[in-house]
């Protein structure tokens, strides 16, 4: 009896788990996004920061400069993501938004990272220089061109079509696909 019992509670449980998990399933959870709004805009200055900050982070020994191998690593992961969410961070006064950059494959294939990587070196021998070592400073300033030249209007704000152009060109999207 006890046996049967224990078999029932046992049954009851497994059928109440089972219902909570489809209404839980059914349930129409939003997910909120960790980065909030869609960016409309975005200032030089956001930019510079933003740029700044990504360098940091890019410094993976910490030695205050990046190498080759530093911004190649920064190049690929940066597209990969854009790539795997769809999107690109900016950071604006209000914190870090999105800029919409869809792709059709989500993830990059080894020829995309082999070509990508192959910009990216050819990107850092340019703004590195004579000493291929790139500084803070620098990779700033790269930053700010990439943002000068998706500035159409010359007006020191990226919206609209500036912005996704920016947001392309972060993810190095347009190097990628050709």
């Amino acid at each position: 009896m006890v046996v049967a019992l224990i078999g029932k509670i046992a049954l009851a449980g497994v059928a109440a788990a089972t219902a909570g998990i489809s209404l839980v399933a059914s349930a129409d959870v939003k997910r909120a996004s960790a980065y909030g709004a869609p960016a409309s805009a975005l200032e030089a200055g956001a930019s510079a920061r933003y740029a700044a900050a990504i360098f940091e982070r890019a410094d993976l020994n910490n030695d205050g400069d990046l190498d080759a191998e530093e911004f190649e690593v920064l190049a690929v992961v940066t597209a990969e993501l854009s790539r795997l969410n769809g999107f690109v961070t900016v950071n604006v006064e209000g914190g870090v938004r999105t800029v919409a950059a869809p792709h059709g494959d989500p993830s990059l294939s080894k020829a995309e990272k082999a070509r990508l990587k192959i910009r990216a070196a050819d990107e850092f021998a340019a703004i590195a220089g004579d000493d291929q070592r790139l500084g803070a400073d620098e990779f700033v300033t790269a930053e700010l061109e990439r943002f000068l030249a998706s500035d159409a209007d010359r007006n020191g704000v990226l919206t609209g079509a500036e912005l996704s152009s920016f947001a392309l060109a972060r993810a190095r999207s347009t190097t990628i696909s050709s």
